[in-house]
């Protein structure tokens, strides 16, 4: 793919390029402002005595469904942006999916033959996006 290494990264000011942010950006607020509802009525939640296991179930789940809308709106956003911007975005997916993938597994190991404490899978997600956010950085500090 000629030309990536003469792309220096910019803020662009290409109006479609802004309106697909701003778009992202409220899209992510929205989901986000209702994942924290949802975790804060499911932790709420654990709390009642007598709830039935499938409440329970149910507000332990809900979170799923912000954390899908904020999934949405990023797949949105990459359908906005150009190529080498989506380049970009694909291997700070591609080193976070390694990074964190392959050290859960080491972990993983380490838990089963070693010993160490057990780590809950619910660090996963966060782990892979937190990733993926520095390496997104890390590359586009190369391209510049």
């Amino acid at each position: 793919m000629a030309g990536f290494e003469d792309h220096a990264v910019t803020r662009e000011t290409n109006p479609k390029i802004i309106s697909n942010a701003r778009r992202y950006t409220g899209n992510m607020v929205v989901a986000g402002v209702l994942y924290t509802v949802f975790v804060f009525a499911g932790a709420y939640a654990t709390r009642i005595d007598d709830l039935p296991r499938w409440a329970l179930v149910v507000a332990a789940l809900a979170p799923l469904l912000p954390a899908l809308l904020m999934l949405r709106a990023y797949v949105i956003f990459l359908n906005g942006i150009d190529e080498f911007q989506r380049r970009i975005q694909t291997e700070g997916v591609l080193i976070a999916a390694a990074v964190v993938g392959f050290g859960t597994f080491a972990y993983g190991f380490l838990e089963e033959w070693v010993g160490l404490p057990h780590l809950p899978l619910l660090w996963v997600l966060p782990a892979l996006i937190g990733v993926w956010g520095v390496a997104v950085c890390i590359l586009r500090m190369r391209y510049q």
